[in-house]
C-alpha cells in the first residue's frame, strides 16, 4: 500500500500522483526538464519525489498549497512530495520555467552539514510533523543572484545532454551549490522580514516591496506577491500600504510604470507599443487609459510635448 506523509496534511484525492520510478528513462535518478512556449497546461497533481520549479522568464500561474500566484522571473518553488500543484501558462503570454525532478537519496551525505537548511526541512518531512516556516510556497531570487541561478541550470542541462565522463557527480555538486543558494536567499527573506517586524516602524516594512516594484515592474506583480514579502495577510496589507503610501498596490504599480514608461518616450527609440509592453503592460488599450488618468495626456500627446518643448 502507497505510504501517505502525514506532515503534509489531507490528501487531495482528485490530484493525480506521479512515481519518480515511472519518470525515468535510464539509471540516473534525476530528471532535467525546460519548458518555453504559449501553451503549457498541468492537471492537478502530486509527486512521490521532490521537485524543485523556476520561471526563467516570461509569466504563468502556479497553485500550490491551495493558492493559485502569478508567477514571474526569478519566482522558485520546492514542491515536496505529495503536495498537489500544478503550473500553467496564461492565455497569450509566454513562459519558460525548468524542473528539476529527484528523491532525496540522489544528493547522498553533501547536505548534512546544512541541517538547518531549507531543503533538510522539506527532506525531513516524516520527523517534523507540522508544515514549519520553512516550507514557504515562494521564493523570489534577488535579482542580483538570478543570473547564477540560471548559469547552474544551463549546466546542468548540459551535462546530461553531453553525458561526459563524470556527469552524474557534476550534475549532483551543481544541485547542492543551487539548494544552499536558495537556503541563503530564503535565510537572507527571513532576517530582513524579522528586523522589520522588530526593529522598525511598521511602515518600513513595505521598503522591500517599493523594492521589489522597482526591480520587476515589467513582470506581472500580484497583490499577493507584495503582501507575501511584507509578511502580511493580503487584506491587512493593502489596508497598510495605501495607509503608508496614500496609494493602493495597483496604484503605486501604475505610478512606476507609468514613470518608466516617460523615459522611455523621452528616449525616442521605441514604439508604444514596445513601450507598453516593457513596463508590464498587457495590453495597449489599458496602458493608454492608465497613461491618461495619471499625466492628463495619452502617450501619443506627451510624446508631442516633450517633441516640441
Amino acid at each position: 500500500m502507497q505510504r501517505l506523509w502525514p506532515f503534509y496534511g489531507r490528501i487531495v484525492m482528485n490530484a493525480h500522483l506521479l512515481h519518480f520510478k515511472d519518470q525515468l528513462t535510464d539509471d540516473f535518478q534525476f530528471k532535467f526538464i525546460r519548458h518555453k512556449g504559449l501553451k503549457f497546461q498541468q492537471s492537478l497533481h502530486m509527486h512521490d519525489y521532490i521537485q524543485i520549479a523556476y520561471v526563467v522568464r516570461g509569466v504563468g500561474n502556479h497553485h500550490f498549497l491551495d493558492k493559485t500566484l502569478t508567477v514571474g522571473k526569478g519566482d522558485l518553488f520546492i514542491i515536496p512530495p505529495l503536495k498537489a500543484h500544478s503550473i500553467n501558462t496564461i492565455d497569450g503570454k509566454e513562459l519558460e520555467f525548468v524542473l528539476l525532478d529527484f528523491m532525496p537519496a540522489f544528493l547522498g551525505d553533501h547536505l548534512r552539514p546544512f541541517s538547518r537548511s531549507v531543503f533538510h526541512h522539506v527532506t525531513q518531512f516524516e520527523k517534523s510533523g507540522t508544515s514549519s516556516e520553512w516550507l514557504q510556497p515562494w521564493l523570489h531570487i534577488s535579482q542580483d543572484k538570478q543570473l547564477l541561478v540560471e548559469q547552474l541550470l544551463q549546466d546542468i542541462q548540459e551535462e546530461i545532454e553531453e553525458r561526459e565522463e563524470g556527469y552524474e557527480f557534476s550534475v549532483q555538486i551543481n544541485v547542492v551549490k543551487l539548494l544552499i543558494l536558495i537556503d541563503r536567499e530564503f535565510r537572507k527573506t527571513e532576517r530582513q522580514r524579522h528586523q522589520a517586524a522588530c526593529q522598525k516602524p511598521q511602515y518600513q516594512q513595505f521598503q522591500d516591496v517599493v523594492r521589489h516594484i522597482h526591480e520587476n515592474y515589467g513582470q506581472d506583480i500580484p497583490l499577493e506577491q507584495g503582501a507575501y514579502i511584507a509578511n502580511m495577510t493580503p487584506a491587512y496589507f493593502s489596508h497598510l500600504f495605501k495607509k503608508a503610501t496614500g496609494q493602493t498596490f495597483v496604484e503605486y504599480l501604475h505610478e512606476v510604470r507609468i514613470e518608466r514608461a516617460k523615459e522611455l518616450i523621452r528616449l525616442g527609440v521605441h514604439t508604444m507599443t514596445q513601450i507598453c509592453f516593457q513596463v508590464g503592460f498587457r495590453h495597449l488599450s489599458h496602458f493608454i487609459r492608465t497613461f491618461k488618468k495619471r499625466t492628463g495626456l495619452t502617450p501619443t500627446e506627451y510624446k508631442k510635448s516633450v517633441m516640441n518643448n
